[in-house]
């Protein structure tokens, strides 16, 4: 079991570092988005690129969070119910939950992401609008990041197995599982 939980503490400390370097994509998008707003309205100026580079910004934070968000145990339940179960029916919960839709999903999407990202790819394929970006590097962030959503599932199921048995010793996580 403990082997297991060094798993789960790696990937959360990994998940973690890729949510914290993420949130800086945050300023980046803000920044540009002043900046393409000052060009078009003082300068009359705009660019496709910098409009789409600030959609793209978006869908890394949000694919890129997602992993640290889990961890962090601030994905939508059912609170109010949740809160008042016993950490062991918290743990099977989580763990059953993991086990029946979030890996599942993540599986799916990954794989079918991935065909999309390397279709995309092949292809070459960029923005149908004037001087717009190339499509294919945030379609590889798809596959990417549920993969990492994935990898997350698997460090809750584990500390949740150690909760059912009774494994509290190693502090893995802040949730306290």
């Amino acid at each position: 079991m403990n082997r297991l939980l060094q798993l789960a503490h790696f990937i959360d400390l990994f998940n973690r570092q890729i949510g914290r370097a993420s949130i800086w994509l945050i300023l980046i998008a803000v920044l540009l988005s002043a900046f393409t707003a000052t060009l078009r309205y003082l300068f009359d100026w705009g660019s496709n690129a910098m409009i789409e580079a600030q959609w793209f910004l978006f869908g890394l934070v949000f694919l890129l969070c997602a992993p640290w968000t889990l961890q962090e145990q601030g994905h939508v339940r059912v609170d109010i119910i949740y809160t008042r179960l016993s950490i062991r029916w918290r743990a099977i919960i989580d763990l059953v939950g993991g086990l029946l839709f979030l890996l599942p999903v993540c599986i799916l999407v990954s794989i079918n992401a991935w065909d999309y990202f390397l279709l995309s790819f092949q292809q070459n394929e960029a923005s149908m609008n004037p001087g717009g970006l190339l499509w294919w590097p945030m379609k590889l962030a798809i596959p990417v990041a549920f993969s990492l959503l994935a990898a997350q599932g698997i460090a809750e199921m584990i500390k949740a197995i150690a909760v059912l048995r009774n494994h509290h010793a190693s502090p893995v996580s802040p949730t306290g599982y």
